[in-house]
């Protein structure tokens, strides 16, 4: 959570004033009261206005203070979480995903909608699924980047490249070596298994 407070923090101290006046006035138009603090039970009133892919719990998440209540501050990881995150949670525990977390690869290149897991419940196997293979946000990010112009599915950037070459007088006996690059060749194209990147 402190991640996403802080991403908030950053995006906000960099926008330009029109932005940050935006913030601002969101925060406004939750304090319904205008005691300068935003309540559990305006939290839930925002929600319930078009926001309902946001747990309810999520509010101790966002009150850092543990006052019970929301400050501007809190407001913004809120605002900052409804620009940016559009209902990325675990699909097995439900929790916001903050940082690191696995998606379906299939689901993410057929464009519909992601099968996000945290990566406590994508190690524990707690989720139900028809695809298997799974890539964390920062990989699926690289290899996303790594696509062929005009390229749309992922698994073309996961061919294999030998993260080590050592000369051949260096290395004596390949097996070595040979072992080591039919290990990423089978990571790479063994799609029907759970994919790990180690």
């Amino acid at each position: 959570m402190e991640d996403l407070h802080e991403a908030a923090l950053a995006y906000y101290n960099n926008a330009p004033r029109d932005l940050q006046r935006l913030a601002w006035n969101f925060y406004l138009a939750l304090d319904g009261d205008g005691d300068g603090r935003v309540s559990f039970i305006e939290y839930i009133n925002f929600l319930q206005q078009s926001y309902v892919w946001i747990r309810p719990n999520f509010f101790r998440d966002l009150d850092r203070d543990r006052d019970g209540s929301l400050d501007f501050w809190e407001v913004l990881t809120l605002y900052y979480t409804v620009k940016t995150r559009g209902g990325v949670w675990c699909q097995g525990c439900q929790a916001c995903l903050v940082g690191l977390y696995f998606t379906c690869v299939a689901c993410f290149d057929c464009g519909s909608k992601t099968f996000d897991l945290c990566p406590a419940c994508y190690k524990r196997r707690r989720f139900s699924h028809q695809h298997s293979f799974f890539l964390d946000n920062h990989v699926l990010l690289r290899a996303k980047k790594g696509l062929p112009p005009g390229a749309t599915n992922v698994y073309q950037a996961l061919v294999p490249q030998p993260a080590y070459r050592a000369p051949a007088a260096a290395m004596g006996d390949s097996d070595l070596m040979d072992t080591f690059q039919a290990l990423e060749m089978g990571l790479a194209t063994d799609k029907s298994r759970t994919c790990s990147i180690m």
